[in-house]
């Protein structure tokens, strides 16, 4: 099978940098939680709270720490979870149910909250509002339905949920489930995986599970998506996940009409789950259009906003602001981390992605950590491979 990156590549690398599954916490991410821990305590985070909108940190290379500088205008910050629920696909993502009620309380009572499209509307017309916080979910998981939905309701909170269309139409776990899937049940303690050589995973573990399926799921991500599709036929052929591990895992047309009668947005965040990045030319208008038509068709309803899969700066260099403007989007979200504000280029807003931890101080902290950090540039317009997409689909139907 022809592939073109090793394990030590950057851009395998790159995609390696997604923060699921986890190792153990380093030493900064303890200092984190004990500083966030301080922070709640003291009553010192309220206080950091009441600045967020007003200054930012300005990193000094004549410094060792950052300086506090004025910022002028409206920060705007996007959480992104997948799933809420600890049983069944995606094994890298366990939010606890109540965890999750915790945050969504705290984030009501703290922040001003706005759906994605009153986010983009703001951003675009350069309001001047407090910080505000634009609650999303990729994938389309079905714990969302029973875990995520009442609790969203409760509170009042927008959201937006990005679904695979595939998946909404077959029901079938996306690809990478089912390779964290096989690789769970596995028999055995190791096994040999062809990359761009022959690797050999312990499975001694359920973390060395996980792990093993991270690697082989960041080394798809840096393949051509023919080749990513065909690595999976031959995997999936001679390492059978067990079906009932995958089976109604996702979000169907009922439960997402019934949600979106009470308030849900949704978007489009492709047809496959590829790495858009990897996809060859003549399958963009099936992944980006087709995926949005189908849809925009289950649910009688503009679909106008879209997710990158993955989402890291090597997931998003194939496709042009242009070509996703003409695919009839008004925004794309990425998984880079950062505050959006005035200016922010609306096909490649950033993202604060939400893990599985159980601590509300440590959320709070990186939430306040992001408000304050300096807004990061997201306006450069990905590069299309060096080629013009919006001539690739001049006389294809989207359909």
């Amino acid at each position: 099978m022809p592939v073109k990156n090793s394990p030590s590549s950057p851009k395998m690398k790159a995609a390696m940098e997604n923060p699921e599954p986890r190792a153990r916490s380093s030493a900064k991410e303890r200092l984190r939680r004990g500083v966030a821990a301080s922070l709640s305590a003291t009553g010192a985070l309220h206080l950091l709270r009441q600045f967020e909108g007003s200054r930012q940190l300005i990193s000094s290379p004549d410094s060792r720490w950052p300086k506090i500088r004025q910022f002028a205008g409206s920060k705007f910050c996007i959480l992104c979870y997948h799933r809420v629920g600890t049983e069944g696909v995606p094994l890298f993502s366990r939010l606890d149910p109540r965890v999750f009620e915790a945050q969504m309380r705290y984030v009501r009572k703290h922040y001003r909250l706005v759906s994605v499209g009153q986010l983009c509307r703001e951003i675009e017309n350069g309001d001047e509002v407090k910080p505000s916080l634009a609650i999303t979910f990729d994938d389309g998981y079905r714990d969302l339905y029973t875990y995520a939905f009442p609790v969203l309701r409760k509170y009042e909170i927008p959201a937006t949920i990005y679904l695979i269309a595939r998946s909404m139409e077959t029901g079938e776990s996306p690809w990478y489930d089912r390779i964290f899937v096989a690789l769970d049940h596995a028999p055995g303690s190791s096994i040999e995986v062809q990359m761009d050589l022959v690797r050999q995973f312990a499975l001694t573990s359920v973390a060395a599970r996980r792990q093993a399926a991270w690697e082989i799921v960041c080394f798809l991500r840096t393949i051509s998506d023919a080749d990513r599709r065909r690595w999976c036929l031959a995997f999936e052929t001679t390492m059978k996940a067990p079906q009932s591990k995958l089976e109604e895992r996702m979000l169907d047309w009922n439960r997402v009409r019934s949600m979106q009668a009470s308030g849900i947005s949704f978007g489009a965040h492709t047809m496959t789950h590829p790495s858009v990045a990897q996809v060859e030319a003549a399958s963009l208008a099936e992944e980006l259009k087709a995926s949005r038509s189908l849809l925009e068709a289950g649910l009688d309803a503009p679909v106008e906003d879209f997710a990158y899969p993955f989402g890291k700066l090597s997931d998003c260099l194939s496709v042009s602001d242009g070509y996703l403007a003409q695919c009839g989007y008004r925004s794309a979200v990425t998984t880079i981390e950062g505050i959006n504000a005035r200016g922010a280029n609306l096909f490649r807003l950033n993202r604060m992605q939400i893990g599985d931890d159980r601590s509300l101080s440590l959320f709070a902290f990186n939430l306040a950590r992001t408000f304050f950090e300096s807004v990061s540039e997201n306006s450069a317009s990905p590069v299309a491979h060096g080629t013009d997409m919006l001539a690739l689909d001049a006389d294809r139907s989207a359909s």
